[in-house]
This record gives C-alpha cells, structure tokens and sequence, in this order.
C-alpha cells in the first residue's frame, strides 16, 4: 500500500491502518516481529518519526509491544476474564472462552508457616502450614502470570502439585478433595512495574505496568480455602470485577 502525502489523514495515521490491516490478513501474526523502523520508513517512504510515532501509538493500543534489545513485535490479544464474586472465572476457563489454549509451569512448591496477614484469612489454629506453591499461567505458550499459591496443608493433605503442571487448581481441589464450588471472599488490585525476576519469568521488559490481584477464596461453604496473588502482564489481560 502506498501512503497518500496530499491525504487529509496523516501520515502515521495511514500506516497504523496498514500494519492493523496486515496483521488482521494474518501477514503478522501474534508474537511475529515486525520490520525495523528504518525497514518501515523505507517501505512506505516516510519519515522515522513518522514510524516511531505509529509503532507507539500501536503499543498503547496494545496492538504491538517493544521488547529491549530485541525489537518490535505483535502483541496477542488480551483474555478477558471475570473474577466478580459470584461468577469467578478460572485462568483456563478464560483462556479457552477467548480461544487460546491454556498451560502452565509450577516454578516451586513448598511448605511455609502461615504469616499473620495470611491468618487473618485463613484462621488456622493447631496446623499453620501452608503449600506455597508458585507457577507460571500462559495462553498459547506466552505467560501471562506468575502465581501465587497459598493453600492450609489441613485442606490438601498429600497434595500431588504434579498436577499442577498444565493442570487446573480448580479441577485439582474438585477430583481430589471434592471442593465443587468456590467464591471469593474479597479480592485487592494494585499496579506496580516489572521488576527484572518477573520480567524474565513473564517475558516482558523491565518497568512495564504490571497489575497485581490478591484473592481471597471461600469453598462452597463459605469457608476461607487459599490466598492467590497474581502478577499479571498489564498489555495482556483484562480483568472485570
């Protein structure tokens, strides 16, 4: 497509039309990396600034996403989940609504005495140990959180976490300890910035916005079950409460 320089629309304008059409065409696809600034400024006979300004523009859309050091790349759309306190909806339940294949990866799993803030929730007495289990939650192979898992060891006792691996919390708690039905007894949200550990575990850049949503849930009883805490990729969620 050739940029119209008498056309009323600006010019980055035209261009961020053409790279959503191309991408829309499956020309780029999610994940692909997109030509240079110099290579597009070329293409389109158009200035660097012209291009710089399109490529932001399409980062703040979401559309496209800036990786230090390695380029410009397509972002994949967004999950839209719910998480309101009747109608809470789990990460692969999400993912599969949106059309995206759901896996995950437990990075560690191991006991730990429960803090106060934790038993403020959770109200144990005799046994305060807790599995902290901590993995990483994708859609089609790009990570979208890295979790948190607080769960008393009196709810679960010989917990299989094997089962976590591209495996379902939900599904784990119903098969194996009959835990069918969930609510969520409150739930905070707070933006931070990547720090580098998070960074590298969610392939992101350092500094990006990332939300952060601490979930306290009840079993089918009202019964406090276990604390999530959620890091999440800001570009690539969207969360209604």
């Amino acid at each position: 497509m050739d940029l119209y320089k008498k056309s009323q629309q600006p010019l980055y304008a035209q261009l961020m039309k053409e790279i959503k059409d191309l991408i829309q065409k499956g020309e780029y696809e999610a994940g692909d990396q997109i030509p240079t600034e110099t290579e597009l400024s070329e293409k389109y006979q158009v200035s660097r600034i012209t291009v710089r300004r399109t490529i932001e523009e399409l980062c703040t859309q979401g559309i496209l996403v800036k990786r230090q050091g390695k380029g410009t790349f397509v972002e994949a759309p967004k999950i839209y989940r719910k998480v309101e306190k009747d109608n809470n909806m789990s990460f692969s339940e999400s993912c599969r609504a949106n059309g995206r294949k759901p896996s995950s990866h437990v990075i560690a799993c191991q006991f730990v005495e429960a803090e106060e803030w934790q038993n403020e929730f959770l109200i144990l007495t005799d046994d305060k140990r807790l599995y902290h289990i901590e993995r990483v939650l994708s859609a089609d192979e790009l990570p979208i959180i890295y979790e948190h898992i607080y769960i008393p060891a009196i709810r679960v006792p010989n917990l299989q976490v094997e089962k976590l691996e591209n495996g379902s919390l939900f599904r784990l708690l119903a098969e194996d300890y009959h835990v069918t039905d969930f609510a969520k007894g409150r739930s905070t949200i707070e933006v931070r910035m990547a720090s580098k550990p998070i960074a590298d575990y969610l392939k992101m850049n350092v500094g990006e916005p990332i939300m952060i949503l601490k979930s306290y849930m009840n079993d089918e009883e009202e019964k406090p079950l276990y604390i999530s805490y959620e890091i999440i990729v800001g570009s690539r969620y969207r969360i209604s409460i």
